[in-house]
Order: C-alpha cells, then sequence, then structure tokens
C-alpha cells in the first residue's frame, strides 16, 4: 500500500447541496427532539423524587383531616378509603397512572377535586408572571444597554450600585414596604385581593404589587446580562465593520448589536420566566395572592398528598417547558448554536 492510499480518505466526500439539505433538516431536528425526550425523562425523575419526598414529609395526612382525638383505627379506614395504604411503588404507579390520565385525585383538605385547584390557582400565578416577566424583560433591557452604551461613565457605576441593592433586599421585605406605602398610606391598591365568586380570579388591581415585587428581584440579574452581551456586541468585529460601511445606525442596533446580544439573555429569561409562572410562595403570602406557590406551602403544610404532588409535578413541566422553549429560541437566533 503506498503513502497516497494511507492518507487519502476511506469515503467519498458528501455533496455540497446534500449536506446542506441535511443541515437543513435532520441537523436542526435531531437535538429538538433529543431535548424533548431528555425533557421527558426529566419529567419522571422529577415524579419519583416528588412522590418519594412527600411520604417522607413528617405528619400523618388521616391525623390531619380527622383531628387529633381520631383513633388508630378510623386514620387506617381512612388512609384505605383514601388510596394511602399499600406499597409505595403501588401507590406511586396508580397516582402517576391516574395524573396523565388527568385524574388528579381529591384533596384532603378542600374537599375539592385536585385538577380544578391546581388550574385555578395556575392561571392566577401565569397573569401575575407574565405582567412581571414584562415589567422586568422591559426595564431590564433599558437599563441594561444604557449601562452597555455608557460603560465605565458615572451613570453605569450608579446603576450598578442600584440595582446592587435592589437584588440584596429580600422579597418579603420590599413586598411588606410597598404594601405599607401604597395600600395603607395612599390607599391606591387593595390590601388584600378582592375575589368574587368560586373561580379564585383577582382583579389586575389586586396584580400590580405582586407583579412589582417579582419584577424587581429579576432586574438586577437580566439587566447585568444585557449590558454584557451588549458590551461584547459592541466590542465585536462584526459591529465595528458595519458602523466603518455606514450602516443607519438603528440598522446596526438591530441587526448586529441586538440579536447577538439577546443569546446569552434568552436562557436567563427562560429560567426566569419558568420560575414567575410556576408562582412564587414568599410574595404570595405577602400579599395574600392565592397562586400556585401559596397552595403549595399550604398543601405541604397540611400534608396533602394528592394536591402536593400534582402542585410539584405542574411547576416541573412549567419550568421545563418554558426552558425548553429558550433552548429553541437560542438556536433559532443563532444556527451555529446546538441544543
Amino acid at each position: 500500500m503506498t503513502k497516497s492510499q494511507l492518507t487519502a480518505p476511506q469515503h467519498e466526500p458528501l455533496d455540497p447541496s446534500s449536506r446542506a439539505e441535511r443541515n437543513a433538516s435532520g441537523g436542526r431536528a435531531r437535538p429538538i427532539v433529543a431535548r424533548v425526550l431528555q425533557v421527558f425523562a426529566v419529567l419522571f425523575v422529577v415524579s419519583m423524587a416528588a412522590f418519594w419526598l412527600v411520604q417522607v414529609v413528617p405528619g400523618d395526612p388521616g391525623r390531619n383531616a380527622l383531628g387529633a382525638h381520631a383513633t388508630p383505627a378510623q386514620i387506617q379506614a381512612w388512609n384505605v378509603r383514601n388510596g394511602l395504604d399499600g406499597g409505595i411503588a403501588e401507590r406511586y404507579l396508580q397516582w402517576l397512572t391516574g395524573f396523565v390520565q388527568g385524574n388528579w385525585g381529591t384533596s384532603l383538605v378542600f374537599g375539592e377535586p385536585v385538577v380544578d385547584l391546581v388550574s385555578s390557582r395556575l392561571y392566577n400565578s401565569i397573569v401575575v408572571g407574565l405582567i412581571a416577566f414584562a415589567i422586568a424583560g422591559f426595564a431590564a433591557a433599558l437599563l441594561g444597554c444604557l449601562q452597555a452604551y455608557t460603560e465605565g461613565r458615572k451613570i453605569d457605576r450608579t446603576l450598578t450600585m442600584a440595582l446592587s441593592a435592589i437584588s440584596a433586599l429580600p422579597e418579603f421585605v420590599v413586598g411588606v414596604v410597598l404594601l405599607l406605602f401604597f395600600s395603607i398610606v395612599l390607599g391606591v391598591v387593595p390590601t388584600r385581593p378582592s375575589i368574587t365568586g368560586d373561580s379564585l380570579r383577582v382583579p389586575l388591581s389586586s396584580m400590580v404589587l405582586p407583579a412589582t415585587v417579582l419584577a424587581l428581584a429579576y432586574i438586577p440579574i437580566i439587566s447585568r446580562m444585557v449590558r454584557t452581551g451588549v458590551v461584547g456586541a459592541l466590542n465585536a468585529p462584526y459591529h465595528r465593520t458595519a458602523v466603518l460601511k455606514g450602516l443607519p445606525p438603528l440598522r446596526v442596533v438591530t441587526h448586529h448589536v441586538a440579536r447577538n446580544a439577546m443569546i446569552p439573555t434568552v436562557s436567563l429569561l427562560g429560567i426566569s420566566l419558568g420560575a414567575l409562572l410556576s408562582g412564587n410562595a414568599v410574595v404570595e403570602w405577602v400579599f395574600g395572592y392565592p397562586g400556585l406557590g401559596a397552595l403549595t406551602v399550604t398543601a405541604a403544610v397540611k400534608k396533602d398528598v394528592f394536591l402536593l404532588e400534582s402542585c410539584v409535578m405542574v411547576i416541573g413541566i412549567s419550568c421545563l417547558l418554558i426552558i425548553l422553549l429558550s433552548d429553541v429560541m437560542v438556536v433559532w437566533l443563532d444556527r451555529r448554536i446546538e441544543l
């Protein structure tokens, strides 16, 4: 065998057109399919962990439901009647099958179908989370861009210190201060949500303060990421080339700065949105807001096993779906990135 035969490729080179077609179709579809499969695998692990943790949480559901004067025989009969007897593996499979089929059981504390309780509270958390996300995204984008274009100047340093101070404040402290000022002193918003009917729908006036507190918790983090991305884009060679070519400033910002600066920020936005949509127990407790976070805390305190397991699963599903969407958005912004 000659030297040329040893160094020659052992397969036919790919045709450029076929390679492009493959990359356009399967090349982008395979990572997304793999990511979706990963989401299902993670959800399966979350379901096992949630079920097991609920079982080991101190407290007896039967004792909580029947009271301190119930006899052991009454508690045992109550557990059998509510499907809380038997082995842990058998109960897990029974619960997981019912959850997939939409049969989430009945709340041991509220006596209502779990699916109705979770869906109504999830709606409230989604609405206030979207409002908070809109406030945080808009404010963080403005502040981050302002800091980037004034890098190293006095306004940049002032905003950095102010945002650091805001991020250091606990959410319940900010919530109590805003509640006292706007509800007690000014009286422009109610101290507690005025809920009418059985749907637990909260008016918009009662969502402003919780959404503002949630937004303030994420503005410093997101604005810092926006600042870093914009500074990196402004110092990149493609930005200097676009400026030297004489492109209009608006086109330079939209096509060369914003698109590239958003790539590292989208993943953080996805994580933030997932956390906002799943509810925040501290903020909801301060404002008496009937969201999913407060419902989860109540279920944990009362050891309402069916309600707690469903709340944890819904929170996990919401966060994972939002993160998956952010991953797809990152690939759409920059096709060089694979999931």
